[in-house]
């Protein structure tokens, strides 16, 4: 683990879903209503110092996504923005649905992230 983190301490207290990772995944139940999931995410700007990135959706059928702000300015390198991904699947979805999330900047570098959700 310290090789692959650089770190000599972590804690793994964070809930798994809940971790920074670029892609985003939801497991419903019968119990949930609505199925619905809220992330958080913070991104770092490794691209050129001047960026601007929209975000694109691939939404499938059965399933809507949101992201909040939808457009990310950067100004300088290394710096952090926050964004909120919310997902939501209708009930008679399938029991897996792919979709994604595509952060395209003006210099058309694309971040891409895959939104799963498991309807069980």
């Amino acid at each position: 683990m310290r090789a692959v983190i650089r770190r000599r301490r972590w804690s793994c207290s964070a809930q798994p879903m809940e971790l920074n990772y670029p892609s985003f995944m939801a497991i419903f139940d019968g119990k949930d209503f609505p199925r619905a999931k809220n992330f958080s995410r913070v991104v770092t700007n490794v691209g050129n110092k001047k960026s601007i990135y929209r975000a694109v959706l691939e939404v499938p059928s059965g399933m809507r996504i949101a992201v909040e702000p939808n457009t990310l300015k950067f100004t300088k390198r290394h710096q952090k923005q926050y964004f909120r991904l919310s997902l939501e699947i209708e009930s008679n979805a399938p029991n897996t649905t792919y979709g994604y999330l595509k952060w395209v900047d003006q210099y058309n570098h694309i971040v891409s992230s895959p939104v799963v959700a498991m309807n069980h």
